[in-house]
């Protein structure tokens, strides 16, 4: 009889931990690409180049294939399309907004 009273606790474990994994991988994927309404930390940002330096493919060259496999990159001007302030000059003002107002 002590192991039908033991089922509930290891399953209840299971789930709990489970939900926290879950929770994990949320956290991961908000870390890619920062949107514009996120502010990026001093630690995070390519003063030189003016984006985030976790996205920055001119810093990070390892990054190039990731944004070329998803349909992301300028081949004129050598960086993701999302970067590319020569094609989309809105996006300036969006890096602008996201740059962290403590460090600049």
């Amino acid at each position: 009889m002590k192991c039908m009273s033991i089922i509930p606790v290891v399953l209840l474990s299971v789930c709990v931990l489970g939900a926290s994994g879950c929770d994990k991988k949320k956290e991961t994927a908000a870390k890619g690409t920062p949107t514009p309404t996120q502010t990026a930390s001093e630690a995070d940002w390519c003063a030189e180049h003016g984006v985030p330096e976790s996205i920055c493919t001119r810093c990070n060259s390892k990054l190039i294939a990731e944004f070329k496999q998803k349909g992301d990159w300028c081949k004129e001007h050598n960086l993701p399309e999302s970067q590319c302030i020569e094609c989309n000059p809105d996006l300036k003002e969006k890096f602008e907004a996201m740059k962290s107002k403590t460090g600049k």
